[in-house]
Parts: structure tokens; sequence; C-alpha cells
């Protein structure tokens, strides 16, 4: 897949279109980097070239099938209304962002980015072993940018993911704890477990839980009610592997701040699993300061509308 920014799609259902970068938005340096053999892209550091100290960093991960530049034009537009809009003294912030696992000029295997629908079988596999990846990737990121940009003192660590960056924004305190004070989750899922197997059309009420729940299940209990096509799919191995980030992101999810934004239309990724998640936490008490956006007429997308919250979400707080 070449490095080619898609034209914001045409929505003929009406729904919110993904976010497009205005012309009038200034556009940030850009400086490449190799660490460990990642190619990244840091926006915002000519800027900041005559100082020091502490520095605010935003980590952004894409979605399946885009590259980089999507994130690009994210980072572009956050980082234009964070400094319009920061008071004297507030910490200066830099961007980061990279091509996710087999995409971009990263793509070994464009197959592989195939659904199930696509006539991909190992779909379940491919996708759930690139957010894997991508946590690894976005951890060697977040130990080694200091030593490479030495001149900043200390690094407040944001993390943003939209789509398969969701997915892998939700996993990423378990990877990384302690190295992230905030987490932007768009249309992501914290139990990737109730989400495949919603595809499959796996029936949830069979072992008498919700459809969001399905990681609390054994495979033991949920294989005798399912069918050749969704063992083959949902093999046992990858199922443990799953529920076992599913559980701890459930059991074991950090006290930050954090703010989740989905679409109430998104038939790809359900809004419903993200609000059962953050209904439990408030419930226990274990969710002080994180906020639910949910789009009226949006679909999969990350929209203008997130985007601007996103911003002011961090300005209020960074």
């Amino acid at each position: 897949m070449s490095d080619t920014l898609v034209t914001p799609a045409t929505t003929p259902d009406g729904l919110e279109p993904r976010f497009s970068l205005p012309l009038e938005t200034p556009r940030s340096s850009k400086t490449s980097l190799v660490i460990g053999g990642v190619r990244i892209y840091v926006y915002g550091l000519d800027e900041l070239k005559n100082q020091s100290g502490e520095i605010n960093v935003l980590y952004l991960a894409h979605n399946r099938t885009r590259t980089y530049l999507v994130t690009e034009s994210i980072a572009h537009e956050i980082l234009h209304r964070y400094r319009s809009s920061r008071d004297a003294g507030q910490r200066g912030m830099i961007a980061v962002t990279m091509n996710m696992r087999n995409h971009g000029d990263r793509e070994i295997h464009p197959e592989a980015n195939l659904t199930w629908a696509q006539g991909n079988e190992k779909h379940g596999l491919d996708l759930l072993s690139s957010i894997n990846g991508g946590t690894q990737d976005f951890k060697l990121i977040l130990d080694y940018l200091p030593c490479y940009l030495s001149q900043f003192g200390k690094f407040h660590n944001i993390m943003m993911g939209v789509s398969l960056g969701g997915h892998t924004t939700w996993r990423m305190p378990a990877t990384a704890p302690r190295q992230l004070e905030g987490l932007i989750i768009v249309v992501g899922c914290p139990s990737l477990t109730s989400l495949l197997l919603d595809r499959l059309d796996f029936d949830a009420n069979c072992v008498g839980l919700e459809g969001s729940q399905l990681h609390r299940a054994s495979y033991d209990e949920m294989e005798k009610h399912m069918t050749e096509v969704q063992k083959s799919r949902w093999p046992h191995p990858l199922a443990n592997l799953v529920r076992q980030g599913d559980l701890d992101i459930e059991n074991n999810f950090p006290d930050l701040p954090v703010i989740l934004c989905n679409g109430k239309y998104d038939k790809l990724v359900p809004a419903r699993h993200t609000e059962a998640w953050l209904d439990s936490r408030r419930r226990s008490g274990l969710a002080s300061d994180m906020e639910l956006f949910t789009q009226d007429n949006t679909g999969h997308s990350c929209t203008k509308e997130m985007v601007a919250k996103i911003a002011d979400w961090i300005g209020e707080r960074w």
C-alpha cells in the first residue's frame, strides 16, 4: 500500500464523514527518525528547538488498511489547536506516528489486511497479531524516544488510536505500565473476544453472557456451541491469548484520564462494547476522569467533531 492519503470518503448513507485536515490549518514541522528499525514521524519538534525541560508527547496509531498519513493529519490539527489555546508557561507538545505493521511502506502481505468476508480465513489471527505487534512497536518508541530527544527532561505521554489503532491503544497500559498519562480511543474495542465472535455470529446467550462479556467464558464452554467455521476461525490457542488481554482490560485497567469516542451507528465496532465497559468501571468507582463521546449520525469514523473534542480534552489536562 502506498503512503497516499485517501480523499475523505463520501457518505451516501448520510453519516458524518471521517476527519479531513482543513486547508487553513498550519502544518507543523515533520522530522523522521528510525528507532530499532521502525521509522517514526515526529511533528512540532522544530517549533520547540529552543526549549528544554518537560514536554507533552501525543502518540497516534492509525486504522486498518490506511497509513500514517491519516494520523499525520490529525496530529497537525491537534497541535495547531493546542498551540493556539495554550496558556503562557504551558508545556509544549509534539506528536508521533508511524505506519502500523503490514501497512504503508511496512506492508509485506496485503492479503493479511483483508477480512473474513473478503476471503481471508486467517483474519482473526492476522488482525490480532497486528494489534499485539503494534503495542510492541509503540512500547519501543516510548522507551527510546527520550534517548533520541534528550534535550527534554521529562516526557508526559498520551496515546491515541483509531480503529485498529484504537484496539492497540486499549492494550497499551498492560504493555507499557506507568508510561502513559492519558488515553484517547476512537472506535476501538476493550473486548476483542466479544467483537470478533460477534462478527462470527456466535450467540452469547448460549453461555449465559451478554454480548460484551464473552471474554469471561472459557473456550471449552463456548466450543460446545460453535459451528465448524467458528471453531476454524477462532481456534483455541488464539482464543486463550486474546481472552487474557481482554480480562486484563476488564480487571486491571489503570485509573487514567481517558476519552472514548464512538459512532452511534458504527456496525464494524459497535459502541455498546465500550459503553458496557465504562458502565462497569463507573459502578466500581474506577472512572474518575473517563469520558465517553458517542456521536450521533456517525458510523465507523473519526470525525472533525471528535478531533476538536480531543484537542480541547488534551488542552484542559496537559
